[in-house]
């Protein structure tokens, strides 16, 4: 089950309520959940946790996106996964007790639940449930990663700018929607040049995929369409 937030005044409660993870806890380990986690609301831009520093939450994403990536001694950046609303992320580095490999930071103006490495050891410890949610949110992340790396080696830049797209997409909405991401941004997801991005943009719009908002300037894009694409012009990859 993947809740999304509904509201920007969406409390702690009502984000744990839906998932099938925490309805299974004991009434000991919900009240510990709920007690313990605490939120935080992020502009664009700012950091949530950076590499090389103690892995101590794990994030859920209320509202927004947030941006999992590594930066090169030159100061490029490769974007490692994109989280969105109703995603949890940074079990990994909690599981292995290691510093973090990489920087988290928004992609938009976001709201996230982070519940402390203390709590997850403990659900970790004690719930079938809690850890089976981790087994398959994990299996999840790897398979993105096989295909991002599948994608920057095989496809063509139209084909990377698409995934891209769909990365921030809401993978259940059915028509075209806005997405809260600059084309800069959209590049750095990609792992190509702005003006690389802009052209794939550009072909896009003409096959009536994307299109922009002209008073806020965000990005419009047809998952379905981008998806069907997809399909049309690549073999062997997963779904997106």
């Amino acid at each position: 089950m993947t809740p999304r937030a509904p509201n920007s005044s969406q409390g702690i409660a009502d984000f744990l309520a839906p998932w099938d993870w925490f309805r299974a806890l004991s009434p000991e380990l919900r009240l510990l959940t709920q007690q313990t986690a605490v939120t935080r609301s992020a502009q664009a831009g700012d950091y949530i946790a950076r590499e090389g520093m103690p892995s101590t939450h794990w994030y859920g994403v209320m509202q927004g996106c947030l941006q999992m990536y590594v930066a090169g001694a030159d100061g490029s950046e490769t974007t490692l996964y994109c989280m969105r609303e109703g995603e949890w992320g940074g079990d990994g580095s909690l599981l292995k007790k290691e510093l973090r490999r990489y920087d988290l930071r928004a992609l938009t103006p976001a709201r996230i639940c982070l519940i402390p490495a203390q709590t997850f050891e403990v659900l970790r410890n004690n719930s079938i449930a809690f850890n089976h949610f981790l087994t398959d949110i994990m299996n999840a992340r790897m398979g993105a990663f096989v295909t991002m790396l599948a994608a920057a080696r095989l496809l063509t830049p139209e084909l990377r700018v698409a995934r891209g797209l769909l990365m921030v997409a809401d993978a259940q909405a059915t028509g075209p929607q806005e997405l809260a991401i600059s084309q800069h941004e959209l590049a750095l997801i990609c792992g190509l040049s702005r003006q690389r991005v802009n052209l794939a943009l550009g072909e896009f719009r003409q096959l009536g995929m994307v299109g922009t908002e002209p008073r806020k300037g965000l990005l419009i894009a047809d998952a379905r369409a981008l998806r069907s694409y997809l399909r049309s012009q690549t073999e062997g990859l997963d779904r997106a």
